[in-house]
């Protein structure tokens, strides 16, 4: 039986990830490609191309894919401490970094933003002075997806369902006398250039009681990362966190009430791949923050969409497919979308560019044929390059 790459005339096909090698991102993109019958990636790490070991244009044979050139992926850079590293000392931060990070300090997201973006347009104007390639995502759309702010904005124009949000604010106080002007007693406090829950705070008041649920261990006037969900009942604390967050930037978003499944809060990770809303995660949270990295659980898809009924489910894809249609060219992202409860109203909370790490999680295309996230997005640019 012939692999998908032999359909699209591509024996030999040539996929270059630029990855820590090491990940468990990296690892799990070659399996997929070794189930599928189709040869590995060339990876190159993110750090060999920052430091001029290796020539990104060098890297491109344009005569293979059919003669379409190498495909070329970008994935996180996270996991590795020494990449997080040089990109956050490329964007500026104070010296004395590298020991923080690897005892799990929050990274400088605001510099780590900029060292990103830096490398990334050092890169694409590379790509672009390259022979024939394919690429599977376009700078600028990494950029406005790791930036919640620019995310929501384009959101919102396209006319897409999110929170409110609040204008930018520096501090608690700013952050409180806002939130009371729109009536507002229960915000999710995000960085602006956080991924995975990184300094996430879902905050609540009344009169004058608080309470916020967090990601963030403090320790001696330093913020850590935590899988470990933190709970703060005092304004000392609160404002200590907020105003220590601030400086990086801060999305502040109403806190909408999530709808139960399985007796649990629940939103829903769907990566869209090529036009098309199939792969999905139930994310069920033992507190207001869902990911799964900090021991929450994944629900049953199946289950839940036969609860939710056909009608909420195309609506649910409908809304994930207009996401990332935000995003014109797009060829992937995972969509972070929540229902309120009775399934009455959904939101988007975040397009993810990375977000299609779903192992273990299958769909069909548009051919019938099942595959995962990684398999399912090759198919979908050389399909379209056919």
């Amino acid at each position: 039986m012939e692999s998908d790459l032999q359909a699209h005339g591509a024996l030999s096909p040539d996929v270059l990830l630029i990855a820590p090698p090491a990940g468990r991102r990296a690892r799990a993109f070659q399996e997929s490609l070794r189930a599928h019958g189709w040869p590995p990636a060339r990876v190159v790490s993110y750090l060999d191309l920052m430091e001029g070991r290796l020539s990104l244009p060098a890297l491109i044979r344009p005569g293979s894919n059919g003669g379409r050139g190498t495909v070329v992926r970008f994935d996180s850079p996270g996991e590795d401490v020494e990449t997080e590293l040089a990109l956050t000392l490329r964007g500026g931060p104070p010296a004395g970094l590298a020991a923080d990070l690897a005892a799990g300090e929050l990274a400088r997201s605001r510099a780590w933003f900029a060292g990103f973006g830096a490398v990334m347009r050092d890169l694409d104007r590379e790509l672009r002075q390259a022979p024939a390639h394919l690429r599977m995502q376009r700078t600028e759309h990494l950029l406005t997806m790791f930036d919640k702010p620019a995310t929501h904005a384009r959101l919102q124009a396209a006319g897409v369902p999110v929170p409110a949000v609040l204008p930018e604010v520096h501090s608690l106080d700013e952050l409180l006398h806002a939130a009371r002007e729109r009536g507002w007693a229960r915000v999710f406090v995000k960085l602006a250039y956080g991924s995975s829950a990184s300094g996430a705070v879902a905050l609540e008041w009344s009169g004058e009681r608080v309470q916020a649920v967090t990601t963030v261990r403090q320790e001696c006037g330093r913020l850590y990362n935590s899988r470990r969900l933190r709970r703060l009942t005092t304004w000392p604390e609160v404002r200590s966190l907020v105003d220590a967050l601030a400086p990086e930037r801060l999305h502040v978003e109403r806190w909408l009430p999530k709808a139960s499944f399985a007796g649990r809060a629940m939103d829903l990770r769907v990566v869209v791949i090529g036009g098309r809303a199939g792969h999905a995660l139930v994310r069920l949270g033992r507190g207001p923050i869902t990911n799964l990295h900090l021991g929450n659980e994944r629900g049953d898809i199946d289950a839940f969409r036969a609860e939710i009924g056909a009608e909420h489910w195309r609506a649910v894809q409908r809304t994930c497919v207009s996401a990332l249609a935000a995003f014109p060219g797009a060829l992937y992202g995972g969509v972070d979308l929540m229902l309120t409860p009775g399934w009455r109203r959904l939101a988007v909370l975040e397009v993810n560019a990375f977000g299609d790490y779903h192992r273990g999680v299958l769909a069909p295309g548009p051919d019938g044929a099942t595959r995962d996230t990684y398999a399912a997005e090759l198919h979908a640019l050389l399909a379209n390059q056919a």
